[in-house]
């Protein structure tokens, strides 16, 4: 079977609008590729969107976000407590589940993993059961899954008897490639230090994550997208994907590029209208100019 370029968009079905946006670099470019964020009040919507533009889920690509970042708990704020804040809505950020893997044992990790592991069954059910969204891979809402304590609990519960028909075939290990980068002094310059923190963060989990997976069966696409994180614009895209796809052919792996295409217009349309970081990042012009570029980019059909 030859191999993908999967050019995908993170954060598909938070509302009806940002969902048909996001089908648009589907109809009008180069996207085959989306991962649903579970707990929204568009999940129901956001997939007759998706089902009226792909009947067949044969030409996109259908992955689950899990998200522990925004919103509610499917499992419901009672049986998740330490994921939540007064108010109900999740605010643990990426570090503190950092924190919590180094730091809980006993009986208080076994406590914090049976509440993650409730809800990512809600969230699984949510797509699956209720939605069916025909999910055939996982992601997450910044990239929570690769710490250990939560990608165990995913494993754990994918297990489960409830699941096994699934058959989930890929999981993103979301750390690019150096060499490639290396490829370009311009590009490798231009990499915010943010990132290269996030990178070398997550790199920390990724061979230990892989290898799991691997002697599951499921496959990790080559990624291309942290360096330039809501920054994969045109220019960044043209420069760096020859090599990346070079890369990934070499591997004889899948290559997925990550977008964020799906722009919010206003403030309460947020999961969480609370926060500013929040706001920033789905209100961003930057998602312009992401799915300006998948419109502009070619695909065979």
């Amino acid at each position: 079977m030859e191999n993908k370029i999967w050019f995908h968009a993170d954060d598909f079905g938070v509302t009806k609008e940002q969902s048909e946006r996001i089908v648009g670099c589907y109809q009008n470019g180069a996207l085959n590729s989306i991962s649903v964020i579970p707990n929204t009040p568009a999940l129901r919507e956001s997939l007759e969107i998706l089902d009226r533009t792909d009947p067949d889920a044969a030409d996109i690509r259908r992955v689950l976000h899990l998200n522990f970042v925004e919103g509610k708990p499917l499992a419901g704020a009672e049986n998740v407590p330490e994921l939540v804040d007064d108010t109900g809505c999740f605010d643990k950020s990426f570090i503190r589940f950092f924190q919590w893997n180094y730091t809980k044992r006993g009986a208080g990790r076994r406590r914090i993993v049976r509440q993650i592991k409730a809800e990512i069954t809600a969230q699984l059910r949510a797509v699956t059961s209720q939605c069916d969204y025909r999910i055939t891979a996982i992601d997450s809402h910044q990239h929570y899954h690769m710490i250990p304590i939560v990608f165990d609990a995913l494993m754990d519960v994918l297990s489960e008897n409830e699941f096994e028909h699934l058959r989930i075939r890929q999981i993103r290990i979301p750390v690019d490639p150096a060499a490639p980068l290396m490829h370009s002094a311009q590009m490798l310059r231009g990499v915010p230090v943010m990132n290269w923190v996030k990178w070398c963060i997550l790199k920390i989990y990724a061979g230990r994550n892989k290898k799991v997976l691997q002697n599951k069966g499921i496959e990790t696409p080559v990624f291309f997208g942290m360096f330039y994180t809501c920054e994969m614009k045109k220019e960044v895209v043209e420069a760096l994907l020859p090599a990346y796809k070079a890369y990934a052919v070499k591997r004889d792996q899948d290559l997925e590029l990550m977008f964020h295409p799906g722009n919010l217009t206003a403030r309460y349309e947020l999961l969480d209208a609370r926060s500013n970081e929040l706001a920033d990042f789905y209100m961003s012009d930057n998602r312009y100019y992401e799915a300006e570029c998948l419109k502009l980019l070619r695909r065979d059909r």
